[in-house]
């Protein structure tokens, strides 16, 4: 078939596209697609390592976190130890050490060896009170022989010993003279023996 175009020539020339313009749409095409796909490929790249980072985030996290938790069970621990420590001390401060006491009792009353100043002896000894408002020690006492000057000896070395810095109170040095046909010398001086302590706890206000 013939076709005939009666458009004239400077029309007909301008239905054609320039071969730059075909070049330039080329070219804008594939610098668009590659734009396209390099977009693409760091951004999905970038989006899977951020998703990695975001994963590995948490799970630092949870560790951290088990840490913390662990760490301020430890710090409470260390409170609670502590307050035990403390109560312990003031417990410990607060206690006299009856042991102790009654070793210098026995010094006191052995007189380190000799027996010129006095022989003595205890009936028995009770103790009453607490830390709180002081203990009382109650102890019937006799020195052996007729001297009066024996059971001042007695309480002169009481005063002298170590303990008698806690003493708030100490009964009078009175006696009476006692006789006992089964002992040499039979006589004997009972004296009545009480020592008051101090409180060793601290009363609160």
């Amino acid at each position: 078939m013939i076709r005939i175009n009666l458009l004239p020539a400077e029309l007909q020339r301008g239905n054609r596209l320039p071969p730059r313009v075909l070049a330039a749409v080329l070219g804008a095409v594939l610098l668009i697609s590659a734009a396209v796909g390099w977009f693409g490929l760091v951004y999905f790249g970038d989006l899977a390592k951020a998703e990695q980072d975001l994963q590995a985030a948490k799970a630092q996290l949870q560790s951290r976190a088990k840490k913390v938790a662990y760490h301020g069970a430890l710090i409470k621990n260390q409170k609670d130890y502590a307050m035990r420590v403390q109560t312990i001390q003031e417990i410990g401060n607060g206690r006299r050490t009856w042991t102790r006491f009654m070793d210098e009792l026995l010094s006191v009353v052995s007189n380190s060896g000799p027996i010129e100043r006095h022989l003595a002896w205890f009936d028995g000894i009770s103790v009453t009170g607490d830390p709180r408002t002081g203990s009382t020690i109650k102890m019937p006492g006799n020195v052996q022989g007729a001297g009066s000057d024996r059971v001042a000896n007695f309480h002169d070395d009481l005063v002298a010993a170590e303990f008698s810095k806690d003493v708030e109170r100490k009964s009078d040095p009175v006696w009476s003279l006692e006789e006992d046909e089964d002992r040499v010398p039979a006589t004997y001086l009972r004296f009545p023996m009480e020592l008051q302590f101090r409180p060793t706890v601290a009363k609160k206000k």
